[in-house]
């Protein structure tokens, strides 16, 4: 296939480079995968499912354009620098979760909804991720028709973990953005903060 001569041009050209460089080691793996499920195909040892999965593995060969694209790059290698700093975000989010899952639960195990919602604890901390996601509405308008005050603890939740740690998130990535920005405005010799390095740059 043309992924197949490609790799083999860069195996040609690069020799053992290639696997100094994470996109080409990448488009390897796909490749090999690819491969696999050709052979596999031809041999009749695999499953059409398994090889469509297979081979609509290939697509995230488009990924590559992040490397082509310098917004799209500037916005990679910022969330890259800033998903390391998120651990205490996430650790408080995680303990957020525990509280109100086993909260629930406690509460809204014994209400029979048209849902598996608040039955086990892992059911509880996938209604918890939901209503982060501020879908809330369809777990407690079923659930305040059974017991009526159930929406306090619930909303108490949604603007704990749907509006405040969420955002903490948002504002998070936007200064590691904007601290890829000002970095690139610096190696270009650009002035920060003034119109006309706005202007040059748009």
């Amino acid at each position: 296939s043309v992924f197949t001569i490609e790799i083999a041009m860069q195996l040609y050209y690069y020799a053992l480079a290639l696997f100094k460089d994470a996109w080409l080691v990448f488009d390897l793996v796909v490749v090999i995968i690819s491969w696999t499920a050709f052979i596999q195909e031809a041999m009749g040892t695999s499953s059409g499912g398994d090889l469509t999965v297979r081979r609509a593995f290939r697509i995230f060969r488009a990924a590559r354009l992040v490397t082509r694209v310098a917004p799209l790059r500037d916005l990679v290698l910022a969330l890259g620098e800033v998903l390391p700093k998120m651990y205490a975000i996430v650790g408080l989010l995680l303990v957020i979760f525990y509280v109100f899952a086993v909260l629930f639960t406690e509460q809204f195990s014994d209400v029979e909804l048209d849902a598996i919602y608040f039955t086990h604890l892992h059911d509880s901390f996938l209604s918890c991720f939901q209503m982060m996601t501020m879908e809330w509405v369809d777990i407690a308008r079923p659930l305040m028709e059974e017991k009526k005050q159930a929406y306090w603890s619930i909303v108490i939740f949604v603007m704990i973990a749907g509006f405040i740690v969420f955002n903490l998130i948002v504002a998070v990535v936007v200064e590691a953005v904007a601290a890829t920005e000002d970095s690139a405005r610096n190696e270009d010799g650009m002035e920060l903060d003034h119109r006309a390095a706005d202007v040059a740059e748009a």
